[in-house]
């Protein structure tokens, strides 16, 4: 397979809603754009398990909606309610900043709890899959106030301490690098912040994605351990809980940011990296 190839855009403009989010250490080789949504990719974070799954949600992406539809039938309610359940984990409040990292198709903006104005907080959705951002792009930028951003979750192009909520639903079981990711969505957060992590147990990875004829090949053989994401888990976070919901399913895992955590530093810029 040949090598994917990302090309800069090295007098690039960030948006002016994701400007105050952004780091200033970004390196301009990674920056792009693509019909609205913000790019900074690294192309070596596309190796290994990262690729393998963004590869597969990109060739989902166009049927991602059908896929729903058929498991709202075979599963009725339940999802639904799962995905209730766990965005009311979360602390939420009018005006917030939000990243919700591996956005997808935004399907989760259905249920955002009663008591939050969704018209009024600032949304940043990141994922690794273009064509998931596609969806999301479609079907919520003219709802909500939502910038999108192409990117590795171990590698977020946010500042230290910028969102006031920060969560991620799907796919941190099989990143390429657990640990890093999770560094990231603490770094980007606000000390006192409460992170919330969610994603399938195995029942489900056995029941569903083994067997669809969608998602079986990708997931052939896979073994996924809880005790896998919790000893990824970085330092300076407290008040941890792992909440197993739809009948042990899914799981969704919160921790606090400690008010004296530092920013987890990325890698240090090459000599080409210059502030955006």
């Amino acid at each position: 397979m040949l090598p994917i190839v990302i090309q800069p855009e090295t007098n690039m403009t960030p948006p002016q809603a994701l400007a105050p989010f952004l780091r200033t250490d970004l390196n301009p080789a990674y920056l792009g754009e693509e019909d609205g949504i913000f790019r900074y990719l690294n192309p070596a974070d596309l190796a290994g398990d990262n690729g393998k799954y963004n590869r597969l949600y990109d060739r989902l992406a166009p049927l991602y909606n059908l896929g729903e539809w058929l498991a709202r039938l075979k599963y009725g309610g339940g999802i639904a309610k799962m995905r209730r359940e766990m965005m009311r984990l979360i602390d939420w409040q009018n005006g917030a900043s939000v990243l919700y990292v591996s956005v997808g198709t935004g399907t989760d903006f259905r249920y955002f709890p009663d008591t939050v104005d969704a018209g009024s907080l600032k949304i940043v959705g990141a994922d690794l899959s273009l064509g998931m951002l596609r969806r999301a792009q479609k079907t919520w930028q003219r709802r909500l106030d939502l910038s999108l951003v192409h990117c590795a979750a171990e590698d977020l192009p946010f500042a230290d301490n910028s969102f006031d909520i920060v969560f991620h639903v799907g796919g941190i079981n099989f990143f390429s690098d657990k640990r890093r990711a999770l560094a990231e969505m603490l770094r980007v957060a606000k000390p006192r912040t409460r992170l919330m992590v969610a994603d399938e147990t195995q029942d489900l990875i056995e029941q569903q994605y083994q067997k669809s004829v969608f998602t079986q090949a990708a997931y052939q053989n896979v073994q996924f351990d809880l005790s896998a994401i919790e000893n990824a888990l970085p330092e300076g976070i407290s008040g941890r809980q792992t909440h197993l919901l739809w009948d042990g399913r899914f799981y969704a895992m919160t921790f606090v940011k400690d008010e004296q955590a530092a920013g987890t530093p990325n890698p240090q810029p090459n000599q080409n990296t210059k502030a955006v």
